[in-house]
């Protein structure tokens, strides 16, 4: 959306609906984003031409109207049955604000549902439908046809524009996976590794280089799964905004639902968003366009962008901006660009005319205009204008950029009673291993199971006839591993519990773990807090170090293990090795870990509680 300055200032979206005088720039006499830049843009009345003196060309912008940063949104899992805020709250809320986003619907729910008329009407109104799959399962290789493939066909039959950009569920991808949304038609994909962010010195933020488009990186809502774990709520969408400013990259922010305010969020499904809180980012992101500082657009848009941008070519004679065209990828990923021009004359607005249509242009400043047409589409007439158009407001104020809490705990603490202490006794379905809130926990603890690398083997198994317990294994890894149970919400959420009511942990293991070293049949049972968590992982530390720790030897039959505090022996490497004492205030979560020089281990944990 484009600020018009007259008399009195009036901002596009009071114009939406207006008539489209003959003439007019980048005028629309409705709703939608024609020219799928993200912005809905108000009628402007006929150029008034007046004498522009020479145009000179200064660049191709590296985001469009010379914005420092890009920014996409993207709402998952649309049409299922717990998300009618997407369409209820959301879509009107970016329509007032004159912006437009990535809706990702899951196939199958469009079609179980019978809701292709919500996919099909948000379309219409300027957004951009992306792929969430058929039926919302991690994507393998096996199951690559149906989830990637069959799903783009699914909804390439209902809709105009062909879906161009995945995003994975679960965020959960690999090399094979990751090549065959490509080899599917896909332009993009949100499947960026968040685990090497830490949301200060290495934030994550896509460059403006067209590189990486089909493993974009991005940021979640809510809070427990940011980035930016050292930022209240609403401030992790401003500075996410900010850190794609200030380093000229693009940044994507995956939310799911949104819900009215006071709405109870256990029926919304996975982190809604409360409606107050999501207007508030979009004016912002509002103040930002009409800055000049910040591009919202969906997220094909900006990986067309992005390519344009460095394959296509312009040149300034006369009155004309014509276009080197000729690149392949310049063709394949047509789309408007902007083209800085600066004028000898200073004149309240530039128009130009491409095709017979005339282009959106913008002043950025004193002689200074942006010009965006599509480079395939021929050369651009360029006229001065006595009367104004769009541009920049250098009078807007920015909301200032967050500054991090001195601690996560401020953010976030509960504070356990000392009873009951139970942690997780497994006794559910496998399926069910990582589900928020755990429902194996109590006393205001709700935290969901991890593991580390990947390529280890956990989930629940059968423990003879009646029980069930967690299994953990692996071979030839060649790296540290372990198996991780948060306290608040997943690992690295950035919350801590307050364990000062209980005395220590206990809990049952079992099983081998075969080891070169002196950790053979042995495991490393660490108590994760923000003092000891690194910021890269949701805690307070700057830096990296060791955590409050005990080792416990694995039999192969079942023992019950308990863990005072005060028996943990203290961190013995890196930053944190001066620590005396378990900041049991600020727990975060548990560890059992399995050295780099085991060669094959096989566990099982069962009845974590505290004591």
């Amino acid at each position: 959306m484009l600020t018009i300055k007259t008399a009195t200032r009036i901002t596009a979206f009071t114009l939406l609906g207006a008539a489209v005088p003959s003439g007019c720039s980048s005028g629309r006499a409705g709703g939608g984003d024609d020219d799928d830049d993200g912005h809905v843009d108000a009628a402007l009345a006929a150029c008034q031409a007046t004498g522009a003196g020479t145009f000179t060309l200064e660049k191709i912008a590296t985001w469009p109207d010379d914005a420092k940063g890009a920014y996409s949104l993207i709402h998952d899992d649309m049409c299922g049955a717990q998300y009618s805020g997407i369409q209820d709250h959301a879509v009107p809320a970016l329509e007032r604000a004159g912006l437009t986003a990535g809706l990702a619907p899951i196939a199958g729910e469009c079609e179980d549902n019978a809701v292709w008329d919500l996919v099909t009407d948000a379309e219409r109104r300027g957004h951009e439908i992306v792929s969430h799959s058929f039926t919302h399962v991690q994507v393998t290789p096996e199951n690559a046809q149906h989830e990637v493939t069959d799903a783009k066909a699914a909804f390439d039959a209902h809709i105009v524009n062909p879906i161009s950009f995945y995003v994975f569920p679960y965020d959960y991808f690999t090399s094979q996976t990751i090549a065959a949304v490509g080899a599917s038609g896909h332009l993009g994909a949100r499947a960026g590794n968040r685990d090497d962010n830490d949301g200060f010195n290495m934030p994550p933020v896509n460059g403006a280089e067209p590189l990486r488009d089909l493993e974009a990186e991005f940021d979640v809502w809510p809070r427990s799964y940011s980035k930016y774990a050292l930022f209240f709520p609403d401030d992790i969408l401003t500075v996410h905004a900010y850190n794609a400013m200030e380093r000229g990259g693009w940044a994507l922010r995956e939310f799911h639902t949104v819900m009215a305010d006071g709405a109870d969020a256990s029926t919304q499904g996975f982190g809604p968003i409360a409606l107050s809180a999501y207007e508030r980012h979009l004016a912002f992101l509002k103040d930002a366009w009409d800055k000049g500082v910040l591009w919202t657009a969906p997220p094909t848009a900006v990986v067309r962008y992005r390519h344009a941008r460095t394959a296509c070519k312009a040149s300034v004679t006369g009155d004309s901006i014509s276009f080197d065209a000729t690149s392949a990828e310049c063709v394949k990923y047509a789309t408007p660009v902007s083209v800085i021009v600066t004028t000898a004359e200073d004149v309240p607005r530039v128009d130009g005319t491409q095709m017979g249509a005339e282009v959106r242009s913008r002043k950025l400043g004193p002689r200074r205009y942006s010009i965006t047409a599509d480079p395939t589409r021929g050369p651009v007439a360029l006229s001065g204008c006595s009367n104004p158009g769009y541009e920049i407001d250098p009078g807007i104020q920015l909301t200032a950029r967050p500054t991090p809490a001195a601690s996560v705990c401020l953010i976030e603490t509960v504070a356990g009673s000392g009873s009951p202490g139970r942690m997780d006794n497994l006794e559910r379905t496998e399926d069910m291993l990582q589900t928020l809130p755990n429902p194996g926990q109590a006393d205001g603890r709700t935290g969901s199971w991890s593991w580390y690398p990947q390529t280890a083997q956990v989930g629940i198994a059968a423990d003879g006839a009646t029980n069930k317990a967690l299994r953990y294994r692996g071979a030839g890894l060649a790296a540290w591993s372990g198996v991780t149970l948060a306290f608040l919400g997943g690992n690295g959420a950035g919350s801590c519990y307050d364990a000062s009511a209980y005395t220590g942990i206990r809990f049952r293991i079992r099983g081998n773990v075969t080891d070169t070293g002196e950790l053979n049949g042995k495991v490393i049972v660490s108590l994760v807090t923000a003092e000891t968590q690194s910021r890269l992982f949701g805690g307070d530390l700057v830096g990296e170090g060791g955590h409050f720790n005990k080792v416990v030897p694995v039999t192969a039959t079942w023992q019950t293990v308990n863990i005072a505090w005060t028996e943990l022996n203290r961190p013995t490497w890196g930053t944190t090795a001066s620590l005396t004492a378990l900041a049991r205030a600020k727990l975060q979560a548990i560890d059992w870990g399995v050295s780099n020089t085991a060669s094959a281990f096989d566990v099982y944990i069962d009845d974590i509680e505290l004591y």
